[in-house]
């Protein structure tokens, strides 16, 4: 009995599945992230001083052609000396085309790829400069400086998808969410993919509470000027 319904089921659902196709949208809208690409850079982030950063070649060869890329780094302003402190924070945003497995990948992926060992992630509620709280992602990590001495560098991210009218921090939700979009309602989000990081140890003679205070405090400050409210529904 189990043998039949494993060789009758693969047809029956491949039935279903084109009986319904006549009923899926004729086309398709692709509708831009509430996130603004336009990063504030020298000054105009008070506290911060950022600078525009290029992506690398391969990530521009591994991601589609109409993936667009949005990236600086910051250093914290001291409000007394007014210098850049230390450590640099990295803010990455990635902009997904209309082929969304081509545009966007989850850095749980990517960072082993780079080196990147004992990734370890959780969900962080944070409170923005505007009082609104938003969940994020946030991932730990060490890479080895010398494999022989093993000594570290430890790195710090939080990430987040937003889409035309949803923010969310997990990854399964941002894809089932995009093919319910794209076969029930015919819309394609154009997603964007928000990366902020850092890092520390004793090599870089920075502490983790540094790293932890400049990630927090670039998220509280920046992201609520980058993200287009009134359009988010979640």
């Amino acid at each position: 009995m189990k043998a039949l319904i494993r060789r009758i089921l693969p047809p029956v659902l491949l039935g279903l599945i084109l009986c319904l196709i006549p009923l899926m949208p004729e086309g398709t809208e692709l509708l831009p992230s509430a996130a603004n690409p336009e990063l504030p850079l020298d000054y105009d982030l008070p506290g911060w001083h950022g600078v525009k950063t290029q992506e690398s070649e391969k990530e521009r060869a591994i991601l589609a052609n109409d993936t667009k890329f949005s990236k600086a780094i910051y250093n914290h302003i001291n409000p007394f000396t007014y210098e850049k402190e230390e450590p640099p924070v990295n803010v990455s945003f990635v902009y997904s085309g209309s082929d969304l497995n081509n545009s966007i990948h989850r850095p749980e992926r990517c960072l082993p790829a780079q080196g990147h060992l004992n990734l370890n992630g959780r969900d962080e509620e944070l409170t923005l400069a505007d009082g609104r709280k938003l969940t994020l992602r946030r991932l730990s990590s060490n890479t080895l400086v010398d494999n022989k001495a093993g000594h570290n560098i430890y790195h710090i991210h939080y990430y987040v998808f937003v889409g035309s009218d949803t923010v969310c921090s997990s990854h399964l939700v941002r894809t089932w969410r995009d093919i319910w979009d794209r076969m029930v309602t015919g819309r394609v989000q154009r997603w964007a993919y928000i990366q902020i990081g850092t890092h520390w140890g004793e090599e870089v003679g920075i502490t983790e509470q540094q790293a932890e205070n400049h990630l927090r405090s670039l998220i509280r400050d920046l992201v609520p000027r980058q993200i287009d409210w009134n359009a988010i529904k979640n």
